[in-house]
């Protein structure tokens, strides 16, 4: 079992570790006890294989608890983290993005997902074999569908939005 505060690690690096302690020992338990994630944050935890989550205001007996819960093979989340999911979940379920006005076309999907690739226009309408200005005209209706300002707006969108990891 290892348990690990993410105090000196932003959240990329905690993943990244995370995954090399994983691939070096696999029956490894790994516990994180987190400041500040949201929970978006803590499923990507989840999800690169962490088995607790812990807030660092959680109690002694609590702490006590994860372990002997891991121990038996089973996940454990801190009440704490508990609540802000099931928050979150209450508020978003079945809720459309606030944020867009109309949904992405299948096409916009597409050049998002490239542009997030890092492709430039040139590069999207060689891959698509569509013209540049009609990638142009897409990257404008995507920025105005997303109330983006720029590529680092939709990035962050589709990053949010779990489109790309």
């Amino acid at each position: 079992m290892l348990i690990m505060s993410s105090n000196m690690l932003m959240l990329t690096e905690l993943c990244k570790l995370t995954e090399n302690i994983i691939s070096e020992h696999q029956n490894i338990k790994i516990i994180i006890i987190g400041s500040s994630y949201d929970v978006i944050d803590i499923r990507k935890l989840f999800n690169k294989g962490i088995k607790g989550y812990l807030d660092k205001n959680c109690t002694y007996d609590e702490f006590l608890k994860s372990i002997n819960i891991l121990l038996l093979n089973e996940i454990y989340i801190c009440d704490h983290a508990k609540e802000k999911m099931i928050s979150f979940i209450s508020r978003e379920q079945g809720k459309p993005n606030p944020h867009i006005k109309e949904p992405l076309t299948r096409r916009e999907m597409e050049i998002l997902k490239l542009i997030c690739d890092g492709c430039s226009s040139k590069d999207i309408s060689e891959k698509l074999f569509i013209s540049i200005n009609t990638v142009e005209t897409h990257r404008k209706r995507i920025l105005l569908k997303l109330n983006a300002k720029n590529s680092v707006g939709i990035v962050k969108y589709a990053i949010e939005n779990h489109i790309i990891d």
